[in-house]
Formats: C-alpha cells, sequence, structure tokens
C-alpha cells in the first residue's frame, strides 16, 4: 500500500523523518543491516535538525509557544 505524504511545515517534516528513523530502526534491529542503520540515523539527524530550525524561529518570533518534539 502507497502512502503519500505531504509536509506543509518543519513540524510535519520532523514528524515525517522521525518515523522514517523508526522504522529504520525496527529494521536494523530485525535484520543487523548497518545500512539501515545508517539510514535511521540519518532520519534522526534531519529530524533534529529541523527541530534546532524550529528552535531558532521560536527565538526570534515567540512563536510557537511550545514545540512538541522537545516534549516528554
Amino acid at each position: 500500500m502507497s502512502r503519500k505524504i505531504k509536509t506543509m511545515n518543519v513540524g510535519d517534516v520532523i514528524k515525517v523523518t522521525q518515523e522514517i528513523g523508526d522504522t529504520l530502526s525496527n529494521q536494523y534491529y530485525a535484520l543487523k543491516d548497518l545500512k539501515v542503520a545508517q539510514g535511521a540515523l540519518s532520519a534522526y539527524k534531519t529530524a533534529i535538525s529541523a527541530a534546532k530550525t524550529q528552535l531558532i524561529y521560536k527565538k526570534l518570533t515567540g512563536k510557537p509557544g511550545e514545540i512538541k518534539f522537545l516534549e516528554d
């Protein structure tokens, strides 16, 4: 089944890349394939970079009020 993904903002990018990282991480633990682990780490790195961008924007504008990626 094909899933169509559309990102509208940095929050969407964080969600999608975090989900990709989770999926690849699960695959790594099942297959022990280091290329899959590398892909997972790359996806997580992208999610963290997007969150950094969101933090900079928040510091400059005061918006958004809270950043879900950084909440427990």
